[in-house]
C-alpha cells in the first residue's frame, strides 16, 4: 500500500496484491477493506477487483480531506487473517 492523497475530496492509496497460494478473485476489497482515522471507520467507496495471484489499482475513501495519520486494515486474505498497515 502507498498513500497517494486527495484527489477530488477522495483519500487514495495505490494497492498491490502478490501471492502464489490462493486465487484472489474470492476476495472483494470494498468489503474486506477498512480505513481508520481520527477515530471513524469507513469502507472504500471504489477498489480494485481481485484477480488470479496479481492485482493492483487504487483504493478510495471519502474522508474530503486529506488525512496523515491512519490505518488500513484489510482481512479475511489467509495465512494472517487480519493485515494492519499504519501511518503516523
Amino acid at each position: 500500500l502507498t498513500p497517494r492523497g486527495i484527489e477530488n475530496g477522495k483519500f487514495e492509496v495505490d494497492i498491490s496484491i502478490n501471492t502464489h497460494s490462493v486465487d484472489l478473485s474470492q476476495f472483494d476489497l470494498m468489503k474486506i477493506t477498512t480505513l481508520e482515522y481520527e477515530g471513524k471507520l469507513i469502507k472504500p467507496v471504489s477498489a480494485p477487483k481481485l484477480s488470479g495471484h496479481h492485482s493492483s489499482g487504487i483504493l478510495s475513501f471519502d474522508t474530503g480531506r486529506e488525512i496523515k495519520n491512519f490505518k488500513i486494515i484489510i482481512r479475511g486474505i489467509p495465512a494472517v487473517e487480519e493485515r494492519v498497515f499504519e501511518w503516523e
